[in-house]
């Protein structure tokens, strides 16, 4: 369990969608996860496991977990009395899966808890809130960024030196700055520059396709 982070790209189409219908954003991001026979044991096991949080963390998590089970078994429910035909196969997602590595990953970008100066400060905690108006998120809304700021975070990128980044690994300024996983730092980061091309060539591509972005952090 822990905080981590998703991006995933989408259509200029797809972003009006969802912001003229917020909940729609939320079945596409989560749809397959709803969807998927082995949620409903593994809510279970979360449930046992949740005994053991403070309680502050244990009502959140539990009211998180109450919310994915009642939209899952609607969904059940609508494919059950649904009769149309099968839908094509949707097309393949473009998503970067940045885990628990998100807030390391802004603050050598930045060197913020959150915020920073121009578009790097929006590549990852940046952007619009759709509204949650399911209470399905536990760490804020979903956000998106438009093609233009898709853009100017790709170009903002690109002028990032990898090599650069291992050195901006300060733990006590960054546990100082409460930087999610900032106890690890240094050691077993060398991976971060890697990422980092990664991040950068997904939003690139992003870009380069006119896209949107989704981003959250579940």
């Amino acid at each position: 369990m822990g905080m981590v982070a998703t991006l995933e790209q989408i259509t200029p189409e797809q972003l009006e969608e969802f912001i003229q219908q917020p909940t729609k954003a939320y079945d596409f991001r989560f749809g397959d996860m709803l969807d998927n026979p082995e949620l409903e044991p593994f809510l279970a096991l979360l449930s046992e496991q949740m005994k053991t949080l403070p309680p502050a963390f244990r009502q959140e998590a539990q009211r998180v977990a109450s919310q994915l089970a009642s939209k899952m078994q609607t969904r059940k429910r609508l494919h059950l009395v649904s009769d149309r035909p099968a839908a094509p196969a949707p097309p393949a997602r473009e998503q970067f899966f940045l885990e628990k590595d998100w807030h390391v990953l802004h603050y050598v970008l930045n060197g913020t808890t959150e915020g920073g100066d121009g578009p790097l400060a929006d590549a990852i905690l940046g952007g619009e809130e759709l509204p949650d108006v399911e209470g399905l998120m536990g760490y804020g809304p979903m956000r998106y960024l438009d093609p233009h700021q898709v853009e100017a975070v790709a170009k903002a990128l690109a002028d990032v030196r990898p090599a650069e980044l291992l050195s901006r690994l300060d733990r006590e300024d960054a546990e100082a700055k409460q930087i999610y996983l900032a106890h690890t730092l240094p050691d077993g980061w060398e991976y971060l520059p890697d990422l980092f091309l990664r991040f950068r060539a997904f939003y690139s591509d992003a870009a380069l396709s006119g896209n949107a972005m989704l981003l959250d952090i579940s």
